[in-house]
């Protein structure tokens, strides 16, 4: 059954997953040409001073990408379920309800994964080819909340989608999007870094938020 599910969502996923990727693949191809290019055309060393110095951010601009990737992701994966009254159908599989929600939650967070995964990595490449050691961890620690709020986003939307109750639905939405505007709030390298360990609880936290409004939506329905 599990197999299953895992196989429903990525047949639901498949397209906006891929679309996803090779957005965020191609701006990370934009950051490295942006950076090539003023290498190219400046001294080297204006480039290291407005990295060091200046707290440029060359990857600001996809600052952005990862929410957006969560939330195309959580719509690939509720909106047509809930459209077609699939969802409920699906919660009365033989299978506990918290079970198909944690292995639902599990492949939609898997997609977003994949994608942080692949623009992570891709950033370092370029980092450590123009800067040294330090800048590119740098970067990505700068990056972490970013990531962060990609996965909020994805929580974020799943709990509104399956949420029945609107004053409820607008409540969770202000959390939710209130703590991803936090994490994409910041300037500068690692504005972020003191408080990542805080992130191993929030995240969790975030994932348990989606339990009861399924509950609501098994129960109540919309």
């Amino acid at each position: 059954m599990i197999r299953s599910i895992l196989l429903k969502e990525g047949l639901k996923l498949r397209w906006v997953f891929l679309a996803a990727l090779a957005v965020n693949v191609a701006f990370c191809v934009k950051v490295f040409l942006d950076i090539r290019q003023q290498m190219n055309t400046e001294h080297a060393q204006m480039v290291w001073y407005q990295a060091v110095h200046l707290q440029t951010v060359f990857q600001y601009q996809m600052r952005h990408l990862p929410l957006l990737t969560g939330l195309a992701l959580a719509a690939a994966q509720f909106v047509p379920e809930l459209l077609g009254r699939r969802m409920r159908i699906a919660l009365h599989l033989p299978v506990a309800r918290e079970t198909m929600l944690v292995w639902c939650l599990l492949a939609g967070l898997g997609h977003v994964l994949v994608v942080i995964g692949m623009v992570a990595g891709l950033t370092h490449l370029t980092m450590t080819r123009y800067f040294p050691a330090e800048v590119s961890l740098s970067a990505l620690a700068t990056m972490a909340p970013w990531y962060a709020a990609g996965l909020m986003g994805y929580l974020g939307a799943a709990v509104l989608f399956l949420e029945p109750g609107w004053p409820r639905r607008l409540f969770l939405g202000l959390m939710y999007g209130t703590a991803a505007f936090v994490l994409l709030m910041g300037l500068g390298y690692g504005w972020f870094t003191p408080a990542l360990p805080w992130l191993v609880i929030l995240l969790p936290l975030a994932l348990l938020g989606v339990f009861e409004p399924c509950r609501r939506f098994h129960q109540g329905g919309a």
